[in-house]
Order: structure tokens, then C-alpha cells, then sequence
């Protein structure tokens, strides 16, 4: 499919989380296909289907037959490779958010080999804190102080333009850093960190607020890179010795406690 040059919208996603205007959605149709982009995502919306949404949509009702419809965010984002949160929210992030612009400086790099995924939450509150640590980037669209708050369709517009704009007439996308790696999806890390929650509570942790404290640290000591399939594997690995470790502690001498699993 024709779209930005440099940049290969069949790799990118924009996923709106529990929308709850029908007309959002076809606004928001409509400004991806303004942009060229054309890959929609929706996690449980309030009214879809709806005549609204076809209304404002306007030539772009196309959009509205192809979009991903999902129960839950987990499903939406297993098969990213990437997930890029935006807020209005002025909060504490693990690291420093990006402008729309320096946003879309990178997307020709990352959506050349991988899929990613743009979040934008429901517009009462906006993406949860829990939902925003699922990403690997932030976004944050600068605003007037005193009036913080975007209409969603206008946020996914600016976002979009932001990245229609860079690359317009740019140069095919260079292989970046991320290029080389084969990179796990979301659904594989996530399924790394499940994986480590039921190790870390057979023992030791006195409560799932802990383990989830830890689990948070473990995340953003892995997300200051970026995680290959081979180092989900070998986590899970770690994970799987250790949860055998804990269910079988070292007896007497002479006792037998069994034999650790391989992998």
C-alpha cells in the first residue's frame, strides 16, 4: 500500500484504548487517512459500529471496516514489537518523553522491520499508569499549561501530521541499531514477566505489592535496551530454574530432591 514516503505504514498501528465517543473513532479515520496511514486498532470501545462513527469518518469509512476490534490492551499489543504511550498527564516518567517531532524522527527507523504501536487512552482520564508502563516511549503533546487536555481525535491528528510531515519526501529509511535484532514482541515480554511474577511468589515476597515493585524494577532495567527473542528466552529459562529451585530447597545430604528441568 502507497503511503508516507520513508516510512512503511503497514508497520504501524494506531491503537485507541476503551474509546468511548463513536464519532473519536471515525475522526480519527478520517485524520490517518489524511496522513496515510491506515492501520486502527480499537480495545473495547464503548459504541462501535455505530452511525456516528461513519458520519465523521467522511471518505474514510474504509478505515472503519479494516479496524482491529480487541476485548483487552494484552491481545491489541502482542504482536508490537514497540509501543510508543501518549499523556497529557504531568507526571514522574522512567525516562524523558518525546515531542511529536522527535516521535516522528524515529518511526522511519523503528517501522521499518518491526510492528509498532501508537496508545491513545479513553478521553475522560487518559492512559492508565499501568498501561503507560507497558510502553517503550512516551509521547507528550506540548499545550498551553492552563489546558492540558486534547480532544483524542486532535491528539492522533497532531501525531500523525508530526510524522507525515518528517518524512515527506524523505530517503528510504536507514537500517537503524534496532534493525539488526530480532526483537520480541510485546506478547513475548509480557509473557517473560508473567513468567517471573509466578517464580517470584512461591516464595519469598511477602505480598503481590512486592512482587509487582520488583517486577516494576526488572522492567526498567530491561528497558534501557532493547530485548532480543534469544533474551526472553534465556529469562524464561531463569525464571523456570528458579521456580524449580524454590519448590524443591536443598535436603540432608543423601536426600533426593528430584532433577532441575532443562531446557
Amino acid at each position: 500500500m502507497e503511503g508516507v514516503s520513508g516510512l512503511d505504514p503497514d508497520h504501524l498501528t494506531i491503537i485507541l484504548v476503551r474509546p468511548q465517543s463513536p464519532g473519536n473513532i471515525g475522526s480519527t479515520a478520517r485524520a490517518m487517512q489524511n496522513m496515510g496511514l491506515h492501520r486502527l486498532a480499537l480495545v473495547a470501545p464503548e459504541r462501535f459500529p455505530h452511525v456516528e462513527a461513519r458520519m465523521m469518518a467522511c471518505g474514510a469509512e474504509a478505515l472503519l471496516h479494516t479496524a482491529q476490534v480487541y476485548d483487552s490492551l494484552q491481545a491489541a499489543i502482542a504482536p508490537c514489537h514497540w509501543l510508543i504511550g501518549t499523556s497529557a498527564r504531568r507526571r514522574r516518567y522512567r525516562h524523558m518523553p518525546l515531542t511529536p517531532s522527535e516521535l516522528a524522527r524515529n518511526m522511519p527507523g523503528l517501522c521499518r522491520d518491526y510492528q509498532v504501536g501508537i496508545l491513545f487512552g479513553p478521553e475522560d482520564a487518559g492512559l492508565t499508569t499501568d498501561e503507560l508502563n507497558l510502553c517503550h516511549d512516551w509521547v507528550v503533546i506540548p499545550t498551553a499549561s492552563e489546558a492540558t487536555s486534547l480532544n483524542l481525535s486532535q491528539a492522533v491528528m497532531v501525531i500523525c501530521y508530526e510524522i507525515m510531515q518528517r518524512q515527506v519526501g524523505a530517503a528510504p529509511a536507514e537500517p537503524g541499531p534496532l534493525e539488526a535484532q530480532a526483537l520480541a514482541s510485546v506478547g513475548e515480554t509480557e509473557a517473560m514477566y508473567e513468567h517471573l511474577r509466578q517464580a517470584f511468589t512461591i516464595h519469598g515476597f511477602p505480598d503481590t505489592g512486592a512482587v509487582d515493585r520488583m517486577l516494576l524494577g526488572v522492567r526498567r532495567i530491561f528497558e534501557r535496551t532493547q530485548l532480543e527473542r534469544r533474551d526472553v528466552r534465556l529469562v524464561r529459562g531463569i525464571a523456570r530454574q528458579l521456580a524449580w529451585a524454590l519448590r524443591h530447597p536443598l535436603r540432608p545430604k543423601g536426600e533426593s530432591g528430584g532433577t532441575a528441568p532443562q531446557d
